[in-house]
């Protein structure tokens, strides 16, 4: 399972969402123009974040990220934050179930691309951090085989992505949210470029923040601790992974 696999599962997806967008829900589509609701374009923009988001991930691949040039790295956190903020903007006009928590009420193609831009976040964390939980190890040696090394980065960041989709909207939407709703009264097209830039913005500084010094003899200190901690570390991120799924919600959220 290389880069293809993983970017073609999540451009797969694209025309069935389309064709299947909900009908009904608890809050109604945005309307702007002529009264056309702004739904399809919402999706669609979700989607491209979606992708967008997933090569990025791709672009921490190890054996891809030891070719790339170092001024690249600002570029694909940028993309990365583009790609988070603009599926909060998107899905603050797209409508959303009645029922249940918040990760199931949520539209599918922004929950797809939240799921992968917090899958990028964290895939960058571990790295740095040199973290792994059992097989899911973001820093599998490069000197292993190829197809190897990209089956199992691949299948524990993008192929993840329905175990992301269940975490994304209660990790990112409780703080993006507000700020994606107050933009709702713009075309969605506005309000993606709006909050995508700065959280692009976010980005570029998060990156050049990790090579500030205070950060990277923070980053040395938090490395001896997690080995020292292993078991703590590892309930620690089990938890982080799975409770945002359990954490009930208000209808608003």
């Amino acid at each position: 399972m290389g880069v293809g696999t993983g970017l073609a599962l999540v451009a797969g997806t694209m025309a069935t969402h389309l064709a299947n967008m909900p009908r009904s829900s608890a809050r109604a589509p945005v309307a702007h123009g002529r009264g056309e609701p702004s739904t399809a374009v919402a999706v669609a923009l979700s989607l491209v974040c979606a992708l967008l988001a997933a090569a990025c991930i791709a672009a921490r691949f190890p054996p891809f990220a030891a070719v790339l040039p170092a001024s690249v790295s600002y570029a694909v956190f940028a993309i990365a934050g583009f790609a988070i903020g603009g599926a909060a903007a998107a899905e603050a006009h797209l409508p959303r179930g009645g029922v249940g928590p918040l990760w199931m009420r949520v539209a599918f193609a922004p929950k797809l691309a939240l799921a992968l831009g917090l899958s990028f976040a964290t895939t960058v964390i571990a790295q740095v951090l040199e973290i792994s939980l059992g097989p899911v190890d973001p820093t599998f040696p490069a000197s292993a085989p190829f197809f190897t090394n990209a089956l199992w980065f691949f299948m524990f960041t993008i192929g993840f992505a329905g175990i992301g989709m269940m975490s994304a909207p209660g990790v990112l939407l409780p703080v993006l949210g507000p700020i994606a709703r107050l933009l709702r009264g713009a075309p969605v097209v506005v309000g993606v470029l709006v909050l995508g830039g700065v959280l692009a913005g976010v980005g570029v500084g998060f990156n050049i923040a990790l090579a500030l010094p205070v950060v990277v003899d923070l980053v040395t200190r938090a490395k001896a601790w997690i080995d020292a901690n292993d078991k703590l570390v590892m309930g620690v991120m089990l938890a982080l992974t799975v409770g945002p799924a359990l954490l009930p919600s208000r209808g608003k959220d």
